[in-house]
C-alpha cells in the first residue's frame, strides 16, 4: 500500500494567497532593483538602503495585516511599505524627491510613512521607533481594540 505523502505545513493558505505573496514579492524585487539603477544614475537624492533578498518576509508579514494594524520599520523600510500596498510610483517618487512622493519628496528613502495604507513611518535611527511602536500597540490595548503592531528593528 502507497504511503500518502505528508501534507506541507502551508498547504491550508490555499493558491490563491500563494500567488499574491508571489506577486508582492515580484513587486518589491522590481522596485527594489529599479530604485539601485536610478541611485547609480544619481537621480535617488542622498543614499537608499535596499531590502534585496528580504521580499519574502515584507510579503508575509503584510498578508497577516488587516486594516488598522500599524507597522514600524527601519531605514531599510522600502519593502513593507510597498508590501502594504502604497504604490512604487508614490515610493520611488519620494527616494527621487518629486512632489509625487509620499511625503512630497521630503522624507527620502530613510523616512516612508502613509498613515492611509499603516505605514507609520520608517526610521533612519535604529531602535528609535521602539518606543513609538510601544504606545501604538498600548494605545490599541488600552482601548480595547484588536489592532496590531508590527516594528522592524535592528538591520532590516
Amino acid at each position: 500500500m502507497a504511503k500518502k505523502p505528508a501534507r506541507a505545513p502551508n498547504d491550508d493558505i490555499g493558491e490563491e494567497t500563494r500567488l499574491g505573496l508571489y506577486r508582492t514579492q515580484v513587486v518589491i524585487r522590481e522596485a527594489e532593483q529599479r530604485a539601485f539603477d536610478l541611485f547609480l544614475q544619481n537621480l535617488v537624492k542622498g543614499t537608499s538602503h535596499l531590502s534585496l533578498g528580504q521580499e519574502a518576509v515584507a510579503a508575509g508579514f503584510a498578508v497577516a495585516m488587516k486594516k488598522g494594524d500599524l507597522s514600524f520599520c527601519t531605514y531599510r523600510g522600502h519593502a513593507h511599505t510597498l508590501a502594504r500596498g502604497v504604490p512604487v510610483e508614490q515610493v520611488l517618487g519620494e527616494l527621487m524627491q518629486r512632489d509625487n512622493g509620499l511625503m512630497r519628496g521630503k522624507g527620502g528613502s530613510m523616512h516612508l510613512t502613509s498613515v492611509e495604507h499603516g505605514v507609520m513611518g520608517s526610521y533612519a535611527i535604529i531602535g528609535a521607533h521602539l518606543c513609538i511602536a510601544n504606545g501604538s500597540a498600548w494605545r490599541a490595548q488600552y482601548l480595547g481594540q484588536d489592532d496590531v503592531t508590527v516594528c522592524f528593528f535592528g538591520d532590516g
